[in-house]
């Protein structure tokens, strides 16, 4: 959540997300230590997106896949997992060990995907916990706009480094994260602790003004360098924005990459009329992510349905900062593809175990029905 245009009229995988609902290729292991190699000398750990890893043993794999296993989770027991250059080749039990393989002892452990972050904010890790009695344009005034103008590239680094790592012991092992940090130094530094993690990540990357030159540099340049990098160009759909916006789907046309807004967090957004904006530049379709989407009308709804844009849901966040409740049950049976995202510093924590959790007890709540899906 960033600052929109309208004021409140009172106080891969690279294309991993383009298909949202999918996880990242490298499992999530609850507990898993190494075990000793299956030969005479112990494998050294193999390079990240290299090599051939077998996780051997594990108590219970949920492959999501129930044509592989039992269950609407695909579940296997006693089964295991081989990865192949960051990639699962093979989920069974009692799979051979191909030469060369690193084998984890899995047993005892709970082997599953990895989740995906749909949208954050990092840097924000910095003013956690901070401005807790205000809404969203209040968090703007008293947290994000004053500390985002006191940030050094070595500070940013450390900020945004310790919110990735943080998240990654949440089980998270791909996220996106949306950056309005403006200076080149700065940006170079944010992609560089992205980097350093080992996470799949997509740096959504704000201009301020349309300036697809750095836009593109920066794609070239920082992030397309990244082996488990990805880019989006990140914008503010509104009336008041009609035209950065549609300068922004256009280089996002020319990079070959996604546009990725912040859409009615508020409902003294609907003045902005946002979804309107979208679709008069062109950019409703697969291509089009959008974020918290909570104070849409039944209309709009069928539009995303009927375009196959894709949404990122942040119950956490949204329920802190009291911008209400998305309509997650009645966006899933029309088959708008929807993600959970931990959303930056409103949040208070990585803890995706709880961001589930509240996702499925706000719809609940909202239905008094506990089959809102």
């Amino acid at each position: 959540m960033q600052e929109l245009p309208t004021p409140p009229s009172a106080p891969r995988r690279r294309d991993l997300l383009a298909g949202l609902g999918l996880a990242a290729a490298a499992p999530l292991v609850l507990g898993v230590t190494p075990g000793a190699a299956l030969r005479d000398r112990p494998l050294p750990r193999p390079a990240p997106g290299g090599g051939t890893v077998l996780l051997r043993g594990a108590s219970l794999v949920l492959t999501m896949d129930p044509a592989i296993g039992t269950g609407p989770l695909g579940a296997l027991a006693n089964a295991d997992v081989l990865m192949r250059n960051g990639a699962i080749a093979a989920v069974g039990t009692a799979l051979g060990t191909p030469p060369g393989a690193w084998v984890l002892d899995a047993s005892g452990k709970l082997v599953m995907p990895g989740f995906v972050d749909t949208h954050n904010h990092l840097w924000q890790a910095v003013i956690r916990g901070g401005c807790t009695d205000k809404d969203l344009f209040g968090w703007f005034q008293r947290c994000t706009d004053p500390q985002r103008g006191r940030l050094t590239p070595a500070a940013l680094h450390s900020f945004v480094r310790l919110a990735a790592l943080d998240a990654v012991q949440s089980g998270v092992t791909t996220l996106v994260d949306w950056v309005d940090i403006f200076s080149y130094d700065l940006i170079e530094s944010y992609v560089r602790a992205l980097a350093d993690t080992g996470l799949r990540f997509t740096y959504a990357m704000y201009p301020p003004a349309p300036d697809g030159v750095l836009v593109g540099r920066v794609k070239k340049e920082l992030v397309d360098p990244v082996p488990l990098g990805s880019f989006q160009v990140a914008t503010h759909a509104a009336r008041a924005a009609q035209d950065d916006n549609r300068a922004h789907w256009e280089v996002a046309q020319e990079l070959g990459v996604m546009l990725n807004s912040h859409v009615l967090e508020r409902p003294e957004q609907r003045a902005d009329d946002p979804i309107g904006v979208l679709t008069d530049i062109g950019a409703m379709g697969p291509r089009l992510m959008i974020n918290h989407a909570i104070h849409l009308t039944d209309a709009e709804i069928a539009a995303l349905a009927e375009h196959d844009v894709r949404a990122a849901h942040c119950p956490l966040s949204n329920m802190r900062l009291a911008s209400g409740i998305m309509r997650l049950g009645e966006l899933g049976r029309r088959g708008v593809k929807v993600g959970l995202g931990l959303d930056g510093g409103t949040n208070d924590s990585s803890d995706f175990h709880a961001l589930m959790k509240t996702a499925i007890g706000l719809q609940r709540a909202r239905a008094t029905e506990v089959d809102v899906f």
